[in-house]
């Protein structure tokens, strides 16, 4: 299951996303900056990424403009839990930043045998 979260540096000052991860290993987050619609060569792409503890997860430390937007590709894997892993579930992607609290991206879904 795929989801794309258009995130937007709103502030006057440029933003740097230091670290990417997500709040289990049954989802992975990718990170895309730039427009590849205007050129493909401008174009930036981090991850994906997955939970801490679950693989090594490295720094990113891309800034973003002021106004500039970019996308993160949400990836959730309904089988990776196996059988048991029904009902409704909760899921989060932390996007980390050097100017205050982290961005947190959230999902639900209530996953069916």
């Amino acid at each position: 299951v795929r989801h794309a979260f258009k995130v937007k540096n709103a502030s006057s000052e440029p933003v740097t996303i230091t670290k990417m991860y997500t709040s289990c290993m049954c989802t992975t987050a990718t990170l895309t900056m730039g427009d590849p619609a205007a050129d493909s060569r401008q174009t930036k792409q981090f991850g994906p990424y997955g939970m801490p503890g679950h693989g090594f997860i490295p720094k990113i430390d891309a800034a973003m403009n002021p106004g500039e937007e970019a996308e993160v590709q949400v990836v959730f894997d309904p089988a990776a839990h196996g059988p048991a892993g029904v009902g409704r579930i909760q899921r989060t992607v932390t996007i980390e930043n050097n100017v205050g609290q982290p961005l947190e991206l959230g999902f639900s879904a209530f996953v069916t045998p």
